[in-house]
């Protein structure tokens, strides 16, 4: 039985994050580059701006996973103003990923076509982390539907047809 199970995930790591390359952003950049075609100046933009947030957020997970540890013994002691300090501390490490993982979008953003543009979308799930998979594309997320308008009649999850 033993033997059947994955092992455990170390430190740190995020298993569910990982691609096949074990890095989440080479999946990444490897499905940018795909979907927009992007150029080897572009791809190195990507590149680039992807290790820059890596550096800004290292150690951030481990940080985040000392305050959880931190949390369940407050919660179990039920030391209410400990829960406060390391909700607050929680707060600011997520803080600081969102902004690094957004200035690494904004640079990326910024090296892209207006045809890229066009087709990251206007609500830019595809640099957010939210635009690949099956069904993506245009008139599904990420892009204006396929005759270009955006009426209420597209069929979207959870959109009701007038």
């Amino acid at each position: 039985m033993l033997c059947a199970q994955a092992p455990a995930p170390g430190p740190g790591s995020r298993p569910h994050m990982r691609g096949p390359a074990g890095n989440p952003d080479d999946n990444f950049e490897a499905r940018l580059t795909k979907h927009l075609n992007l150029s080897a100046a572009q791809q190195n933009t990507v590149h680039t701006a992807l290790a820059e947030r890596r550096v800004a957020t290292k150690g951030l997970g481990q940080q985040m996973q000392g305050l959880h540890s931190q949390m369940v013994t407050a919660v179990k002691n039920g030391d209410e103003s400990s829960i406060e300090k390391i909700t607050a501390e929680m707060g600011t490490l997520h803080q600081q990923e969102q902004t690094a993982h957004a200035k690494a979008m904004s640079k990326i953003y910024a090296s892209l076509t207006a045809d890229q543009k066009s087709k990251v979308g206007a609500n830019l799930e595809v640099l957010m982390g939210h635009g690949f998979g099956p069904g993506f594309g245009p008139g599904r997320r990420g892009g204006p539907p396929p005759n270009g308008n955006s009426s209420s009649t597209t069929s979207q999850p959870g959109a009701v047809k007038q």
